[in-house]
């Protein structure tokens, strides 16, 4: 399997980048469908892992404060096909403000044909290295189930400290790469 794309830091957003299989890039309100779509083509596993509950898609008033630049930062990665593709969602990277300043929160959902195949460790990477060089970004959380495998395994090959779950959630703060 091909690399995903690198998301890459111009000015203040990531620009659209690609590879042979791959395309990572800024959200906007019109991909509510494609979106949409890969909600509905993960499993409930994958729905529940990602938002600890099994919803099947996400609102058009949610996502539009989800893609709004005041936010944070939301890139979808989509596979192209062939010369009259279309395209389709297969992940979705989402790096939100919270409400303390500087912080931000990470969450992943990676289609399950696309799961166990590192996209997801690649796209956490690159939101990592993207929330680096965010001048307004000073930490950087993740929130997930005590069972999701995935992210525990993702944290783990980063020497990542997990904490102990609390009510079966763990909250993890993640070290940033250094800053260029």
């Amino acid at each position: 399997m091909s690399r995903p794309s690198t998301i890459t830091r111009a000015s203040s957003m990531p620009t659209t980048t690609s590879d042979s299989l791959f395309t990572t890039r800024r959200a906007h309100l019109e991909d509510l469908g494609l979106v949409n779509a890969l909600h509905h083509a993960c499993s409930l596993d994958s729905r529940y892992a990602r938002y600890a509950t099994p919803r099947r898609e996400l609102k058009p008033s949610e996502f539009a404060r989800l893609v709004h630049p005041a936010a944070g930062d939301i890139w979808i990665t989509t596979l192209t096909d062939g010369p009259e593709s279309t395209e389709t969602a297969v992940a979705l990277t989402h790096l939100l403000k919270t409400r303390t300043v500087g912080v931000y929160e990470l969450a992943v959902l990676v289609g399950d044909p696309w799961q166990g195949q590192g996209l997801g460790a690649r796209l956490t990477d690159q939101a990592l290295a993207w929330a680096a060089e965010n001048p307004n970004c000073r930490t950087v959380t993740a929130m997930f189930g005590a069972s999701n495998r995935r992210a525990l395994r993702i944290l783990s090959r980063r020497n990542v400290t997990i904490p102990a779950a609390n009510a079966g959630v763990i909250d993890v703060t993640l070290p940033l790469p250094e800053r260029s």
